[in-house]
This record gives structure tokens, C-alpha cells and sequence, in this order.
């Protein structure tokens, strides 16, 4: 009976997190989609091909969010969002307040800015993909001397819902071409545990006949 039970649990299928890619985007197309609302035209991306952005992005020139409105989402416990983020111009780090939001909850709310921070780095959330540019010649990229530069985000959070809106906000942005930003290749993911059914190795059901079978003969030696 034990053995039957173990080669039974063999057979079962396993239990594991399953992600699904609900949203990509690189603006590639020339066009946002109909997801997308609010503020912000596909434009060039300056050169940051370089750091990982397509030859186009979606930039936000003033202080309109750029929303991102999804529906018809499965059963899920969490969502992950990932974009690259570009500061264009000059976005003062000590004055300039950058939001992200999913369902209206803040992601990120904070200084964020590539001009006037003490570390003289490009400051914001996630990971630099490239600092100022110290020389706008040297290298050619960006839009302005000295100061654009891009960064690589992620967050993950709880999520249970069947739509999902973020938005990416420059609230108090002195708009082009003084300040400016930008994101490209968006991935939306969401993450639920579900069965995922594997199917056994052939050396499993071997072992496991094999088992059967010996136990089967057990059986016979002492029913005699």
C-alpha cells in the first residue's frame, strides 16, 4: 500500500509558479497603441540604442502622465513591471519629483534626476544603464550636453486584479527641451501558482514497474 501511494505521488503533476507576459512594448511600430493614454509621443531615442533601448520610445515633453491601462487579466497573486527609463535634458535632482503608479499606488515617488546630485550620477529607481554624458560629442547621444542619461527598472508587488493602470508622471517637469523623459520596452508579467504538468522521465516509469512488480511477488510469497 505505501508503494503504491509513493508511485502514485510520481504520477502526479507539480505544483509551481507560473508567469505570464501580458504586455510588451517597444514602440518600434512608430505608434504608443490603444493602451496607451495620456502624455508622451514615440520619438527617437538619441543614440541609447547603445544601452539597450530600440531606435524609438515613448517621451513625455511635459507634465501629463504617460498611462499604460491593461483589462482582461487571468487569475494571478502578483505582477512584476520592467522599462527602461531615459532623463532627457536636465531634470533637477534636488527640486524634480518623478511617480510611477499601478492602481493609483505609488511605485516610486521621489527626487529623481541626471543634474545637480551629489553623486553626480544618474539618480532615480532601478539601475543605471548609462550616467550623464560628460561630452555631448563625445559620445553622440541624448538631446542635451551633459546630462542625459538611462537607467533599467523593475518592480513587483501584490496583485490580484483584473485590469491594471500605471502611470509614469514628471508632475512639476519645466517641459522641453529643459526637461524631459522617456521609457521604452515595457514588460508587464503576472505570477500565480498553478499545476504545471511534467511529464515523468522514462527511467521513472521503469522504476516504478519494476517496484510494482516487486512488491506484486511479495505478495504471492507470503499468501503461500
Amino acid at each position: 500500500m505505501r508503494f503504491s501511494l509513493i508511485a502514485a505521488a510520481l504520477l502526479l503533476p507539480a505544483v509551481g509558479a507560473a508567469q505570464t507576459t501580458v504586455y510588451t512594448n517597444t514602440f518600434e511600430s512608430g505608434v504608443a497603441g490603444a493602451a496607451f493614454s495620456g502624455g508622451g509621443t514615440v520619438q527617437g531615442t538619441g543614440g541609447l540604442d547603445v544601452f539597450g533601448f530600440g531606435a524609438q520610445h515613448l517621451k513625455n515633453d511635459g507634465t501629463a502622465a504617460s498611462i499604460l491601462t491593461l483589462g482582461g487579466l487571468a487569475s494571478h497573486s502578483s505582477m512584476s513591471l520592467t522599462f527602461d527609463l531615459a532623463m532627457w535634458d536636465s531634470i533637477d535632482y534636488n527640486d524634480d519629483t518623478f511617480q510611477i503608479t499601478a492602481d493609483g499606488v505609488n511605485l516610486f515617488s521621489g527626487t529623481f534626476g541626471n543634474y545637480g546630485a551629489q553623486s553626480g550620477q544618474c539618480e532615480g529607481p532601478g539601475t543605471v544603464l548609462t550616467p550623464p554624458f560628460l561630452d555631448f560629442n563625445n559620445p553622440n547621444y541624448g538631446y542635451s550636453a551633459n546630462h542625459d542619461c538611462a537607467r533599467h527598472v523593475t518592480f513587483s508587488f501584490a496583485h490580484t486584479s483584473s485590469s491594471a493602470v500605471f502611470s509614469w508622471q514628471y508632475p512639476n517637469s519645466q517641459n522641453a527641451p529643459d526637461e524631459s523623459f522617456g521609457i521604452d520596452n515595457i514588460l508587464v508579467q503576472t505570477n500565480a501558482t498553478a499545476p504545471v504538468t511534467t511529464a515523468p522521465e522514462p527511467g521513472t516509469y521503469l522504476l516504478v514497474a519494476a517496484g510494482l512488480g516487486a512488491m506484486f511477488t511479495v505478495r504471492r510469497k507470503v499468501a503461500r
